[in-house]
C-alpha cells in the first residue's frame, strides 16, 4: 500500500486511526491533566503535570503520563529528573544539582496557557527565555524578556499546549537560582516524539567561567500496556541494564548509534535518534569524571526517579552505578535515560590552552537547545508516511535509520 504525500494531515490522521484494533484512553486523576488533541477524535492523549507538580526530589521539570498515540499505549512517564551545572575553574570549579520544581514563566497566548488552543493569527508562538536569549554576554531576564506584550498574551506560569497544525507541542520553563531551564515535547500526526531541552542564564551571573549543562530525559515506555519490552542498541537485543554512548568516541563524530524498545509480541516499538546538536559536545569535557555516557537502560522500580533520592546540591557527579547493576530488562518494563548536554563558553577559555584567533568566541549567554527524536515503527507504524519521504510501504519506518 502506498500513501502519496498529498494526503490531508487529517486525513491520514483518520487512515490511520481506522486501522487500528484496540481503542485507549488515559484516565487522569489531580493533580494531572488531560490533553486531547485534536480534541475531535485525537490522535494523541495523555496527562501532564507542571514542574512544580513533577514528581522526584527535586521534581522533574514538566512531566506527561500514560501517552498514546492513536488509542494505543505509548509511554507510562516521560520527564527530566536528573540536571546538572558543572564549571570548569573559579570558585574551586563549582558544580550542582539544580532543582526542576520551580517554575517561572513564559510569553504565550492566552488561548494556550495550561490548556490546547490556538496560536492567534500572525501571533507567536510560546516564548521561554531559550528563545529570547540570543546574544553572547547580555542577559534578557525574566518574562517578557524586554519584549513588548501583543494584546492577547501574557507571561503565565505552567505548561504551554499548542496546536500546531501537524503536530501540538507542550512548553513548561522553570528556574535554578541563575539559569532558566525549557521543556518542549511535540507530538506528531506520524507518531513522532520530539523532546527539547533549552539551557539559559537569567542574568549573567558566573557567564565568566566556561561551564556544561547535563540533562537526562526519562522514558518509560509501554507498548501496548503490556509490560513485555525489550530495549535494543541498534538492531541488537539487550538482556541485562546497560550503558552506552552514541558514537564510539564518545564526543562528536563518527557514526551515530540509535536505541529502540519494543514489544515483541505486537511488534511495536519506538527508536530514539540522537538530534544533530546532540553530537557537539563530547561527554566528560570538563576531565573531572562526572558525566560519562549519554543513555543509560534501566528496570523500573517504584519511585526510583535517577541515581540519588536524597538530590544533593553539590553532589555534582551522576552516579550511574545506583541505578545500572545488571538487573534484567528482558521482556519487562524499563527506564530509558538520555542525556543531553551542552557548553556555555567564555573568551579565550575554550579549547583549554588556546589562545586569540584559535579560541573558540564567546557564546555563554547564548541559550542552547538540543534534544533527539523518537519514531515509531511496527504495525502501528506501518500506515504512516515518514517525514521527508514521498511513499511508505509496510517496514519503511526501520528503514529510515
Amino acid at each position: 500500500m502506498f500513501i502519496q504525500r498529498f494526503i490531508p494531515v487529517i486525513g491520514l490522521a483518520m487512515f490511520a486511526s481506522s486501522a487500528l484494533v484496540h481503542a485507549g484512553s488515559p484516565t487522569c486523576v489531580a493533580p494531572e491533566t488531560k490533553l486531547s488533541w485534536p480534541a475531535v477524535n485525537p490522535v494523541w492523549e495523555m496527562c501532564w503535570l507542571a514542574p512544580d507538580d513533577s514528581v522526584g526530589p527535586a521534581g522533574s521539570g514538566m512531566e506527561l503520563r500514560n501517552v498514546y498515540w492513536n488509542g494505543q499505549l505509548v509511554l507510562r512517564r516521560a520527564h527530566a529528573p536528573m540536571l546538572f551545572a558543572e564549571y570548569k575553574d573559579g570558585n574551586g570549579g563549582d558544580c550542582y544539582r539544580d532543582w526542576k520544581d520551580q517554575p517561572t514563566s513564559t510569553l504565550a497566548a492566552n488561548a494556550v496557557q495550561n490548556q490546547l488552543g490556538d496560536i492567534p493569527p500572525g501571533g507567536n508562538a510560546a516564548i521561554t527565555s531559550c528563545d529570547r536569549s540570543n546574544d553572547a554576554t547580555a542577559s534578557y531576564g525574566y518574562c517578557p524578556y524586554l519584549l513588548p506584550i501583543p494584546a492577547g498574551y501574557s507571561c503565565t506560569q505552567g505548561v504551554a499546549i499548542e496546536n500546531m497544525g501537524d503536530h501540538v507541542r507542550l512548553t513548561a520553563q522553570y528556574i535554578a537560582d541563575w539559569y532558566m531551564y525549557s521543556s518542549r515535547m511535540e507530538f506528531y500526526v506520524d507518531g513522532r516524539m520530539k523532546p527539547t531541552f533549552g539551557f539559559g542564564n537569567r542574568n549573567g551571573t558566573f557567564n565568566g567561567v566556561t561551564h556544561w549543562h547535563h540533562n537526562y530525559w526519562r522514558f518509560e515506555f509501554d507498548m501496548d500496556g503490556l509490560g513485555n519490552n525489550v530495549v535494543s542498541i541498534d538492531n541488537s537485543d539487550q538482556a541485562v541494564e546497560f550503558t552506552d554512548l552514541r558514537n564510539v568516541g564518545g564526543g562528536p563524530g563518527g557514526g551515530p548509534r540509535t536505541w529502540s524498545v519494543r514489544n515483541p509480541s505486537s511488534g511495536n516499538g519506538y527508536r530514539m535518534v540522537p538530534g544533530a546538536s546532540d553530537y557537539e559536545y563530547a561527554t566528560n569535557e570538563s576531565g573531572r569524571g562526572f558525566h560519562t555516557l549519554d543513555f543509560m537502560a534501566t528496570r523500573t522500580h517504584a519511585n526510583e526517579y535517577g541515581d540519588n533520592p536524597n538530590y544533593d546540591l553539590f553532589d555534582c557527579e551522576m552516579h550511574e552505578e545506583n541505578i545500572v547493576n545488571g538487573e534484567n530488562i528482558a521482556n519487562t518494563n524499563q527506564a530509558i535515560y538520555y542525556r543531553v548536554a551542552v557548553r556555555d563558553t567564555t573568551a579565550n577559555s575554550w579549547p583549554p590552552g588556546c589562545s586569540g584567533g584559535n579560541c573558540q568566541a564567546q557564546n555563554s549567554m547564548v541559550c542552547k537547545s538540543v534534544g533527539p527524536t523518537l519514531y515509531p515503527f511496527g504495525p502501528w507504524a506501518d500506515l504512516i508516511f515518514a517525514d521527508g519521504f514521498d511513499v511508505l510501504v509496510p517496514g519503511a519506518r526501520l528503514q529510515i535509520y
